[in-house]
């Protein structure tokens, strides 16, 4: 370093916590405008598993570049918890036209998710899962994401299980 450089240095060294003891200098704010309010401890409200789908009202949905599996929700089991959690079977059916359901939980607010059971086609019966964790929804699930970004815009949990129902319905694909 030459000395042209070092001078420069040094006098920046002495010049910045002179300016910052001149008053002009920046101090956090606790603007409580815009303070988040303390969340409050989430609780899920117990659930119960409906039963396995015989005459379900299956609502498709598109998910993209997933041309070789149809997606379905069953609108009858479609419900909204006081929780704010929408609970609800999905649908999964390959091109050769093996299925997959599962039951599983979804909040809008924060785009978690939980599967609580999948689906035994054979015995018609549902297989509880082992893992009671909520996950975050990514892009490498492209079908749930896509599915919660349809039942909840902009993060908004629907006002109503029939709310969410319609806005499936009301979807550009159906």
């Amino acid at each position: 370093m030459n000395l042209k450089h070092l001078a420069a240095a040094l006098a920046l060294t002495i010049a910045v916590p002179a300016l910052a003891s001149n008053g002009t200098s920046y101090r956090p704010v606790n603007n409580q405008n815009y303070a988040e309010q303390d969340a409050q401890d989430w609780k899920e409200i117990n659930y119960t598993l409906p039963d396995y789908p015989v005459a379900a009202d299956w609502v498709g949905y598109y998910v993209p570049l997933k041309n070789d599996f149809k997606f379905y929700v069953d609108a009858k089991s479609l419900t909204l918890g006081s929780d704010g959690v929408i609970r609800l079977i999905l649908r999964v059916v390959s091109a050769s036209g093996a299925e997959n359901l599962s039951f599983e939980g979804f909040q809008c607010a924060n785009r978690n998710m939980r599967a609580y059971a999948f689906g035994d086609s054979i015995n018609h019966r549902w297989i509880e899962s082992t893992r009671e964790v909520w996950s975050p929804l990514s892009t490498s699930n492209p079908a749930r994401a896509r599915l919660v970004e349809d039942l909840c815009p902009e993060w908004n949990t629907p006002a109503s299980a029939t709310d969410a129902i319609q806005r499936l319905r009301k979807s550009s694909w159906n």
